[in-house]
C-alpha cells in the first residue's frame, strides 16, 4: 500500500513539470486540459497553497474521552486539469500537521492516568476533486482523499508510529469551496475521514491505553487556505 501511494504522490508531483512541457503549440481552448494558452475559463493550471488547520477527534467510541481540538498548519501544492469552462480535476499533495489533546489513558511509564496528552500527528495527504465552477470565480470541490502518516509526537517525544498502536493509512473524503481573484485563491474545506486513528493491536510501548485498540475513532478537520495558481 505505501509502494503504491509513494507512487501516486510521485506522479502527480511531477505532473505539473511534464504539463508544462509537453503542451503543444497553437490556440488552445479550455477543453485541452494538456496545455496551451491560457484557457478562458482558468481551469487549468498549477500552483501552491497553504493554510490553517483545525483537527479534532469524532467516532462511536470517543463518548468519555475528555478531549480538545488542536489547531496547526497545512502546505503544498496543486494540479488542475480543465475539460470545460465548468468541470475541472484537481489533485494536490499536501503536509497537513494534525492531532488532538486528550486523555489516552496511560502516562510514560505505562501507569493510569488522567492527565491530558497532546498528540501532534504530520500527515501527507493526496486529494483528488472534481471541481464544478457556480460562477467564473466561485466553484465548490469535492473527491476522495489518502493519507499517509509520516510522524507522531506526544508532548515533545517523537513516537513510532506502528509500535504506539496509531493507524498510519487514512482515507476517507474531501468537500468545500473556493473563491479565486486574479491568480489567489482562498477557501474552506471539510475533510471527512474513515480510517481509524488506532489500529487493531495494543501498544507496545504504554503510551496508549489498550482500550483505543480499533476504536471507531476517526480524525475531524477542517481546513482554511489562500493560494496563488499559474494558469497554462
Amino acid at each position: 500500500m505505501k509502494k503504491t501511494l509513494l507512487f501516486l504522490l510521485l506522479a502527480i508531483g511531477s505532473a505539473p513539470v511534464a504539463f508544462a512541457q509537453n503542451r503543444p503549440g497553437g490556440e488552445m481552448s479550455s477543453k485541452d486540459f494538456t496545455g496551451g494558452g491560457v484557457t478562458s475559463s482558468r481551469n487549468t493550471g498549477f500552483g501552491i497553497k497553504g493554510g490553517y488547520n483545525l483537527n479534532g477527534l469524532r467516532g462511536d467510541d470517543i463518548k468519555g474521552i475528555d478531549r480538545q481540538a488542536r489547531s496547526d498548519f497545512h502546505a503544498g501544492v496543486f494540479g488542475q486539469f480543465g475539460f470545460n469552462e465548468f468541470s475541472s480535476v484537481q489533485a494536490e499533495v499536501l503536509y497537513s500537521r494534525q492531532g488532538f489533546e486528550a486523555n489516552t489513558g496511560f502516562a510514560a511509564g505505562g501507569a493510569v492516568t488522567n492527565d491530558r496528552q497532546r498528540f501532534r500527528m504530520d500527515y501527507l495527504q493526496v486529494p483528488i476533486m472534481y471541481v464544478g465552477n457556480f460562477t467564473e470565480n466561485l466553484s465548490f470541490h469535492v473527491g476522495p482523499q489518502v493519507s499517509l502518516l509520516t510522524n507522531i509526537r506526544r508532548d515533545e517525544k517523537t513516537l513510532d508510529v506502528a509500535a504506539n498502536g496509531f493507524n498510519s493509512f487514512d482515507y476517507g473524503a474531501v468537500g468545500g469551496l473556493e473563491a479565486r481573484v486574479g491568480p489567489a485563491r482562498v477557501g474552506a474545506r471539510y475533510n471527512l475521514s474513515l480510517g481509524k486513528i488506532f489500529e487493531g493491536g495494543n501498544s507496545q510501548t504504554g503510551i496508549i491505553n489498550p482500550a483505543f485498540s480499533n476504536s471507531r475513532i476517526y480524525n475531524n478537520l477542517l481546513q482554511v487556505y489562500v493560494g496563488i495558481g499559474f494558469t497554462q
